[in-house]
């Protein structure tokens, strides 16, 4: 990262709001210590929000110690110690293994190659986001959505469709979007454990697997269909020239599959089902020992079998390599941070949760529980076009969830709101990395870039108040 005169000015900002805050005059029952608490968390925010997502979570660490919070290492010791940020850096590494041993390419090939998605244009454009999906559910997202994205430059190359077209720039972000749904379908997914990781530090309770997944694809697959309908039939999109050549077919149905492919992708269907077959039939053999291993043993696992396999004297994949190439350190560092400083917070002789929730209840005990979390998840759903979605599930999380529960609602239907509309999140190049990646794409068009983003996140808001709200409480009972 260069550092630029604006980049000292937000450092110094952040914590200069952190030393300002902290020596604050207390407010209502917070205590000196729940002030400089909050002076931490604003200055931590701030830095994530306008520098990047490494020093300041680093930052974070310090602060806490120089204030008296925690000392260094228990700080560190409550962040990276913690079993959901744990489990998600091995999962992550585990999906960053099936990619490297060309699963990725396999998978994405066969699909897009179907004759069924080759009899007409839309076909096609469904099949694409299709495969998308499919390749987010199964955790190879990034690798696929590029080389979809490639594929789509293919057609437009070989038809003549121009630059900055719409129903290019409508596949760009509708391929990306897809992908991404995808992940957040499947709870044993290491982006969508982080989302899942503030709501379990928080009420102490979790996730189900088929439910999580069939309230999931209930919502984010509406979502997709009917973008895919409202392209067709709303926005008029000529799709007529949008065929893929036989010569581009060849060349995929040609590609030779790896046995190393191979392997991977039978690892991936053994890993998927021993995370979904104990939740689903608890009462078969085996399924107390897949229960015991969960996400993190069951990527271990994974991890030392492909790296035992070998062919030619070579192992299928070096592990030492895999651990250092697909580990985002970034996220990881935020989300072992939002730990201890969540938990300062929620500390009794801080004051700060009875403080908020004595201010905030009042007002919201009036309106009821369903209102509340409907205004709620559209705030957070405008709110993270200009701030970063994780950072967002961090900060609301501890609070929303609780408050939720007082008001007589959900916990869990109040988070799978606020977890859909936090990534239905691209409306702004700033909503989130994956709208960074469409809004910076060589071929879309600007406006239509906001409109196809702006469309998804209305609507996701939809499509929550009327699914996913009533199937939730009744998938999800407390």
């Amino acid at each position: 990262m260069t550092m630029t005169k604006k980049k000292y000015v937000h450092l110094f900002i952040m914590v200069a709001l952190t030393i300002l805050i902290a020596c604050a005059p207390t407010i209502g029952v917070i205590s000196r210590q729940g002030m400089c608490t909050l002076g931490v968390f604003v200055g931590v925010l701030y830095g994530w929000i306008t520098f990047d997502l490494i020093i300041p979570s680093v930052f974070g660490y310090v602060a806490l110690a120089l204030f008296g919070i925690m000392d260094t290492t228990t700080a560190l010791s409550t962040g990276f110690g913690n079993s959901n940020l744990v489990v998600v850096l091995v999962a992550m590494v585990f999906t960053g293994a099936i990619d490297a041993v060309g699963v990725t390419t396999f998978i994405a090939n066969w699909l897009v190659s179907r004759k069924i998605f080759r009899k007409s244009p839309w076909l096609l454009v469904f099949g694409m986001i299709l495969t998308a999906y499919i390749m987010g559910m199964l955790g190879v997202y990034l690798a696929a959505i590029f080389l979809l994205w490639a594929i789509i430059l293919r057609i437009a190359q070989e038809n003549n469709i121009p630059k900055g077209d719409r129903l290019l720039t409508f596949m760009i972000m509708m391929i990306t979007a897809a992908g991404f749904s995808g992940v957040f379908a499947v709870p044993f997914r290491a982006t969508a454990m982080i989302f899942e990781g503030y709501f379990i530090d928080t009420m102490q309770l979790t996730f189900d697997v088929l439910p999580f997944i069939l309230l999931s694809l209930l919502t984010t697959g509406t979502v997709t269909l009917v973008m895919i309908l409202l392209g067709k039939v709303l926005f008029r999109l000529d799709a007529s020239k949008f065929i893929l050549p036989d010569d581009v077919v060849a060349v995929l149905k040609a590609e030779k599959v790896t046995k190393e492919a191979k392997i991977g992708f039978v690892a991936l269907i053994i890993y998927s089902m021993a995370l979904l077959l104990p939740s689903t039939f608890p009462n078969l053999p085996g399924m107390k020992i897949l229960s015991a291993l969960g996400v993190g043993g069951m990527s271990c696992l994974g991890l030392v079998l492909m790296a035992v396999i070998s062919f030619k004297g070579q192992p299928l994949i070096e592990m030492g390599k895999i651990w250092t190439r697909y580990v985002d350190w970034q996220l990881m560092l935020l989300l072992s941070v939002t730990f201890p400083i969540a938990e300062a917070m929620r500390m009794e002789e801080t004051g700060i949760m009875k403080t908020v929730v004595g201010l905030v209840l009042p007002i919201v005990s009036g309106m009821g529980v369903t209102k509340f979390m409907i205004i709620s998840m559209i705030l957070l759903g405008i709110l993270t076009q200009v701030t970063h979605n994780i950072v967002l599930a961090a900060m609301f999380t501890p609070f929303l969830c609780p408050l939720a529960v007082d008001l007589g609602g959900n916990p869990y239907v109040m988070w799978f709101l606020m977890y859909f509309a936090l990534n239905a999140s691209y409306m702004t190049p700033a909503a989130s990395f994956q709208s960074a990646m469409v809004h910076g794409h060589k071929i879309v068009d600007t406006r239509w870039t906001y409109i196809f983003g702006i469309t998804i996140s209305l609507l996701t808001w939809l499509i929550l108040i009327f699914v996913t709200m009533p199937l939730g409480g009744k998938l999800f009972p407390v």
